[in-house]
């Protein structure tokens, strides 16, 4: 556990020092359900990549001429996991990842899956939403 002191706390009087511990707090929540989104408004022909959080976007849209594909990715992640008695373990897997390109190269990251299957029907549901190929 990391304790972090602030000199400001100390110099203030104890009920300044928990009404700002208290208001500090409040944006705990803010950061709990943070939300990573794309929004693709075709009408306009903005894509909107940024977070959501307690009912506000925070980015900026930015306009495109068009989409050119959405497509899968195979990617091999490893994670190495050590006990406390010092033996590590190694497990490899594949994971799918799907991006969507515009026409001008940008690359916008969508999902990741580990079923492949899963993650077609996921990127097909999503270019028949886009009227896609």
């Amino acid at each position: 556990m990391v304790v972090i002191t602030i000199k400001l706390m100390d110099m203030l009087p104890e009920p300044w020092s928990i009404l700002i511990a208290i208001a500090i707090s409040s944006f705990l929540p803010a950061l709990w359900f943070a939300t990573n989104v794309i929004i693709v408004d075709e009408e306009h022909k903005t894509i909107f990549d940024g977070v959501w959080t307690m009912g506000k976007k925070l980015g900026k849209p930015v306009k495109y001429h068009s989409i050119e594909k959405i497509f899968l990715n195979k990617v091999k992640t490893k994670q190495t996991m050590y006990s406390l008695s010092n033996q590590s373990n190694v497990v490899a897997n594949h994971e799918y990842r799907a991006y969507l390109k515009l026409d001008n190269g940008d690359k916008y990251f969508l999902f990741s899956h580990p079923l492949e299957e899963r993650a077609e029907e996921k990127v097909t549901k999503i270019r028949e939403k886009l009227a896609l190929k």
